[in-house]
């Protein structure tokens, strides 16, 4: 087994910013993960065994939340 961290890193860009995506885990089959997302000091957090439903959820929370925080400021 090997020792340390491993992180993937995701940016995908969009109108209001950059969107990056930290993934950690999902090393091996049926392995639990986590995903980070931030966008505009927006912070996201998601765990699950699927590594891309888990990334689509977390950008999911992360849109929900921009969008909240944005009505509130309008």
């Amino acid at each position: 087994m090997k020792k340390g961290l491993t992180l993937n890193i995701l940016r995908i860009p969009v109108n209001s910013g950059v969107i990056t995506v930290y993934i950690e885990g999902f090393n091996e089959e049926n392995s639990k993960g986590t995903v980070y997302a931030e966008l505009n000091k927006e912070h996201v957090t998601a765990t699950g065994f699927n590594k891309k439903k888990t990334i689509v959820r977390a950008i999911a929370k992360l849109h929900q939340k921009s969008t909240i925080h944005q009505d509130h400021h309008q």
